[in-house]
């Protein structure tokens, strides 16, 4: 089906893969910069005494939470913009894929709940 609303045209497909695919190396070839980072700053959080009081704690703990979550979704960053990952299904997957990933990021520093779908 070519041509229905909503849908490039041949042309602009073969341009927005490319730069996705443009996209998928240069997110990449940041990302082991921003893994470590995390890591990093999560170790250095979580190796500090927790707070004693009660709203303390809970700041506390909702901080690591937060952190964690963020090196989850650059895991899945990681795992959406590998090599293969183009070959491993459709264009439309893939967008379906960056917008949950984009939701779940939203969430997470919202501190809200994402959709469960992994």
């Amino acid at each position: 089906m070519s041509g229905g609303q909503g849908e490039l045209p041949l042309g602009d497909r073969a341009a927005a893969a490319d730069g996705l695919d443009d996209f998928r190396s240069n997110v990449l070839a940041e990302l082991p910069a921003l893994l470590e980072r995390a890591l990093a700053g999560y170790g250095r959080f979580a190796a500090s005494m927790p707070p004693a009081d009660t709203r303390g704690f809970v700041a506390y703990q909702t901080a690591c939470r937060a952190a964690l979550s963020h090196i989850h979704l650059l895991v899945k960053l990681a795992h959406w913009a590998r090599p293969g990952a183009v070959e491993s299904g459709p264009a439309a997957a893939d967008a379906d894929q960056l917008d949950r990933l984009i939701r779940e990021a939203e969430a997470a520093l919202e501190d809200e709940p994402a959709d469960a779908e992994d």
